[in-house]
């Protein structure tokens, strides 16, 4: 199963537009994850795949109101933790969010809010934070047989990979 995972949108509705083009025309991704801060930019394209898991960033208020502020969801074989980040202060570290990751059973934590890319697996979690989509950051979450695989992109040119 692939996602599709961008956060922080920010209004980058031309860049929003652009990426969901490249998405239907290409090889689409079956999920799209959004970590928060733009969902009005988002919610057009909810129909476009399969699922579409969501929640509401620090920037988001109360839009829409059926978004929650994080959730588990169980993405192919594994569960997969979905925060904006902001609640668990990941500028200054990763730590809450993976303790939260790993309590309710995640093997993935998506998060935005840094507006930089960031993955690494710390204590078995992998920790994916796709970047900025206004500043042309997206990512890719790979699951398939209990192994998660996530690029991060920038526009169309692969900047880091980690199985």
């Amino acid at each position: 199963m692939r996602a599709l995972v961008i956060s922080d949108s920010h209004g980058a509705t031309d860049l929003m537009s652009m990426l969901m083009s490249r998405m239907t025309e290409e090889n689409k991704p079956d999920v799209l994850i959004y970590c928060g801060d733009g969902l009005r930019d988002v919610y057009a394209y909810k129909t476009v795949f399969s699922r579409f898991e969501a929640v509401r960033g620090n920037c988001d208020l109360n839009y829409p109101p059926e978004i929650a502020l994080e959730k588990t969801s169980l993405i192919g074989d594994m569960f997969v933790f979905i925060a904006h980040g902001h609640a668990y202060k990941v500028k200054r570290t990763m730590l809450s969010l993976n303790f939260r990751a790993r309590e309710v059973g995640a093997k993935v934590a998506c998060f935005g809010h840094t507006h930089q890319h960031y993955l690494e697996l710390h204590n078995g979690v992998l920790m994916l934070n796709p970047g900025a989509l206004c500043k042309g950051c997206y990512a890719f979450l790979d699951i398939d047989r209990g192994n998660a695989h996530a690029t991060l992109m920038h526009y169309s040119q692969e900047e880091t990979n980690l199985l």
